[in-house]
């Protein structure tokens, strides 16, 4: 039943998806994926999908994203891209990618520090462009076969420039803080749930955030491909121009190991 189901989805996303990636890059989605090991070893995934999602106008997709990590058996180097096709009422435009580049040293100590930095834009938010980079501290507080969970706290720099609906643009470039806790919990042999919450805000305004919650369900096919179910809901408390302050994206499709 679940490989029917499967084949069916993977037909589907070749053929067209609909979504609005939030404002948060999910680093810790794939990072739970990979097991610590002592041996150096690499490890990937590249993923195709189907999405609904709630924004202004109608979106269809169709995305790839494509993760590797290296673990030298001490540090994990994280690297982590992706680039939509999207067409909106009808116009077809190349319009959501990121680049995003991490480094955890000590990865197999309980408290781990971190480097990070990422590129991205969105042009169906209005993003025409952000960078950012920054440093964390991440805290390993669960470890064990059937559930794993990290906390991750830090700082980092952001630059981001917005395009209004008039043309006109807005440039930030702001210091914030940056945390995040995810739990992951081993339901069967074949079935994992993931659970990840982010928050972001400026030091000076740490009441007014930007808020990321996402839950996943993981159905292991065969080693090498898994069926993904995903739902994500950001809120931004400041929104930038007409930008909606609450999306939220309902995604599901396969995803391909390496």
């Amino acid at each position: 039943m679940v490989t029917r189901l499967s084949v069916t989805v993977l037909l589907l996303t070749l053929l067209f998806s609909k979504s609005i990636h939030g404002q948060v890059l999910n680093v810790e989605s794939f990072r739970t994926e990979a097991s610590i090991d002592t041996t150096a070893a690499w490890a990937g995934e590249t993923a195709f999908d189907v999405s609904l999602s709630k924004f202004t106008e109608s979106v269809f997709k169709l995305g790839n994203e494509t993760n590797a990590s290296y673990f030298s058996g001490k540090h994990r180097y994280l690297f982590l891209t992706s680039v939509e096709l999207i067409d909106v009422d009808g116009a077809s435009v190349i319009s959501n990618g990121y680049f995003h580049l991490r480094s955890t040293f000590i990865e197999n100590k309980t408290v781990s520090p971190e480097i990070f930095t990422q590129y991205q834009y969105n042009e169906n938010l209005g993003l025409n462009e952000r960078y950012l980079a920054g440093a964390s501290v991440r805290y390993r507080f669960l470890d064990n076969q059937n559930i794993r969970g990290s906390l991750v706290t830090g700082a980092m720099f952001e630059h981001e420039q917005w395009v209004l609906e008039d043309e006109s643009t807005v440039e930030n470039n702001l210091l914030k803080s940056t945390s995040n806790i995810a739990v992951r919990g081993q339901l069967t042999e074949t079935t994992q749930l993931l659970l990840i919450g982010y928050y972001q805000a400026r030091p000076d305004q740490f009441f007014k955030p930007r808020v990321t919650s996402e839950n996943q369900l993981n159905m292991e096919i065969s080693k090498y491909l898994t069926y993904r179910v995903k739902f994500t809901l950001t809120y931004e408390s400041e929104p930038i121009g007409d930008t909606p302050d609450l999306i939220y994206t309902l995604k599901n499709g396969l995803v391909f190991s390496f």
